[in-house]
């Protein structure tokens, strides 16, 4: 089990009130059609990647997953065995597995590149990258400074990678698959200690995917040499069988549709023999449709035919963790009256429902379906109370729409019981208006006269209705379009209300970039006065780390009388967020594992054009990264604001600016650190 402490105010801030929060991946059980997720609350990927690979030599395939939009690879140790695996989330950041191309899709494989006797990383992501393994097979340790192939021409915009030795001549070929569908065929004309390539053909076998062909290579029919399989833009598995032999390879044609796989979009194919039972199994990873309710991240197929003749049967397309799609939503309601907290996901046109049959201090998650009463929404965003004070919840839903009219607010009454929701549509434009592109509603007696008011956030404005009829009948009356003043053109538009410094009156949160900012109510119950005291209230976490918030709800999931925070993720996952406030003693606690000192480094200098720095904080704190010119005036700015504690890596890619010194400079706290940059082109 890992956890992630984070702070939910700026350390000034934490005078006043400690806010903490313990991020979680595995303590909730969730099962999803039959299957248990290895890691439910982790968070989603975009443009799944996996790769399988022995990394610690202890028998087992661990897990490494590249993605889209970030240089980074995620890695998953695999803590059970051979027939059992268990897959624990270990870092999105490990160590220096990176690439320095940050805005392409990241495709790692491994293989012992120097003949040293331990796994190397090779990295796919428009320039191909190798990162050494400076540890042993036991204990890896990439903590090298990753390498670039420029000198071999190997930009290929989306490049997927494959290592395989494909002539036996015991080195490392690579075979890179291409955003324009075809195979680029590089032969290692070094030696297996020293690799050095040369481009035999950048159309290998005649291959044409259609787009964004991705390679992988395994004996699927056990008569010792390997197939070809390519994954493609459409979704699919091509497969090409290799008549020859294990020294030379004679690959044709069988298919372009392997075992009626459709995994959506941008397959990605990787085999292993995950359950010992000496046949290969499948994994795909693939990228969800922009905007629908596609579950998975990583699909899993076990083999339940023979090493001869494979018979690949779909087991779960949430293999590691909760996915939903593209930019999950989360509201959590006890919905069948059974005293715990269930939850509703949205993502798409869709809620998916999962009931909590566990405890009020144990819950434990089943989905029970990815279509909750056929209730069918654009850009669903849901919202549930009792309105009407009857005794169930009613669900008040947002709507998306691109290019077409206002958005409107849906409202489904329930007619059904505490126990057993029936919803009806009551209307789809509850408070007539004119929004833009998307509303996200919220409910709240901000003023305390035991009826609830009602929030709508759109692109441009934060409506206050006030509620001016009872709690049975309601009565919704507009005061105000930006209330508090509060600007969501800043913000991400969704929002939740708390009181969670329990001082009686409701606090705000808003989603801000990636994190979750917080609005401190300062005035009285009846009287609301919102300020703005963190635009990073959760995570805090940079760009490229891929578990951002985003549709979040509070909940006190365990019954100890706090808010914990679980959020929606941007890929399509879920996060959850334990509320550990006033539990260092008994209870919950901070891992005993000290903060690291204060360190900071860069990558090739010279640049040439493009460098990483990399510093540490030990503590959340206040920290800006900007380069100079040698005449002392900032040219840019890496990042500034409140960091979380750890490790913090940004690129710098110097191909705008002109030859010469620089000054990457370091300010954190009362410390500073500089070091000349030279970039040459």
């Amino acid at each position: 089990m890992k956890y992630t402490l984070f702070l939910l105010l700026l350390p000034a801030i934490l005078l006043a009130q400690d806010f903490e929060f313990q991020q979680e991946y595995d303590t909730i059980p969730v099962e999803i059609d039959g299957w248990m997720p290895h890691q439910p609350w982790v968070g989603g990927t975009s443009w799944s990647n996996p790769v399988l690979s022995d990394i610690d030599a202890d028998g087992d395939s661990d897990m490494f997953i590249g993605s889209y939009g970030s240089i980074w690879i995620t890695y998953y140790e695999n803590v059970g065995s051979m027939q059992i695996p268990e897959f624990t989330w270990i870092n999105n950041q490990w160590d220096s597995l990176f690439t320095i191309n940050s805005w392409s899709r990241t495709s790692p494989d491994f293989w012992d590149m120097d003949d040293d006797g331990d796994l190397d990383a090779v990295i796919g992501s428009g320039y191909v990258t190798y990162v050494e393994n400076l540890g042993t097979p036991e204990a890896p340790s990439f903590t090298s400074s990753p390498d670039t192939m420029h000198s071999i021409d190997f930009y290929v915009v989306g490049t997927n990678i494959s290592v395989i030795d494909i002539d036996a001549d015991d080195d490392a070929d690579l075979i890179c698959g291409e955003y324009q569908g075809h195979l680029q065929f590089y032969l290692n004309i070094g030696t297996p200690d020293s690799f050095a390539y040369n481009l035999e053909d950048d159309s290998w076998l005649g291959t044409n995917v259609g787009g964004y062909a991705d390679p992988t290579f395994c004996d699927v029919d056990s008569d010792n040499d390997p197939d070809l399989f390519i994954g493609e833009e459409d979704g699919k598995i091509w497969y090409y069988r290799n008549d020859g032999d294990s020294v030379n390879y004679d690959f044709n044609y069988v298919t372009d549709n392997f075992a009626g796989i459709d995994a959506g979009d941008y397959s990605s194919p990787e085999f292993a023999d995950v359950d010992g039972d000496g046949d290969y199994d499948l994994f795909v990873g693939r990228e969800p449709d922009w905007g629908a309710q596609t579950p998975g991240d990583v699909f899993f197929y076990e083999n339940i035919g023979t090493p001869q003749q494979a018979d690949f049967q779909l087991v779960t397309a949430n293999y590691l963790s909760i996915d939903e799609g593209y930019l999950t939503k989360m509201d959590w309601i006890d919905i069948d009256a059974d005293g715990d907290e269930d939850m509703f996901t949205a993502c798409g046109v869709e809620l998916q429902f999962y009931r909590n049959v566990g405890t009020n201090e144990s819950p434990s998650l089943i989905r029970e379906t990815s279509s909750y009463q056929n209730i069918d929404v654009d850009g669903i965003s849901p919202f549930f109370c009792d309105i009407d004070a009857d005794g169930d919840y009613d669900l008040f839903s947002g709507e998306g729409v691109l290019g077409g009219p206002s958005p409107g607010l849906h409202l489904f009454i329930n007619r059904g019981t505490p126990q057993v929701a029936d919803f009806i549509l009551y209307s789809s434009n509850y408070v007539p208006g004119t929004y833009e592109v998307i509303i996200y509603p919220t409910l709240a007696d901000i003023d305390a006269d035991e009826d609830l008011d009602l929030f709508l956030c759109d692109h441009d404005c934060y409506f206050y209705f006030e509620n001016t009829g009872t709690i049975y009948e309601p009565n919704f009356v507009w005061r105000s379009n930006n209330w508090q003043g509060i600007n969501p053109s800043q913000l991400q538009r969704w929002s939740r209300f708390w009181d969670i410094d329990e001082d009686g009156d409701l606090d705000l949160f808003f989603n801000w970039m990636e994190n979750v900012a917080f609005y401190r109510n300062v005035g009285t119950p009846d009287s609301a006065v919102m300020v703005l005291e963190t635009e990073y209230g959760i995570t805090g976490l940079d760009y490229y780390v891929t578990t951002s918030v985003w549709g979040f709800d509070i909940v006190d999931i365990d019954s100890d009388g706090d808010g914990d925070f679980f959020g929606g993720n941007t890929n399509g996952g879920a996060l959850f967020f334990r509320n550990i406030t006033g539990q260092n003693e008994v209870g919950p606690k901070r891992p005993d594992v000290p903060f690291p000192k204060l360190d900071f480094s860069i990558g090739p200098n010279p640049a040439n054009p493009v460098t990483w720095i990399s510093f540490t904080l030990p503590s959340p704190q206040e920290a800006t990264l900007a380069v100079y010119n040698i005449l002392g005036a900032k040219v840019t700015t890496l990042t500034s604001g409140i960091q979380p504690p750890g490790t913090h890596t940004h690129i710098w890619d110097a191909a705008e600016y002109s030859s010469g010194v620089y000054i990457i400079r370091l300010d954190a706290g009362e410390q500073a650190f500089t070091e000349k940059m030279v970039v040459v082109k």
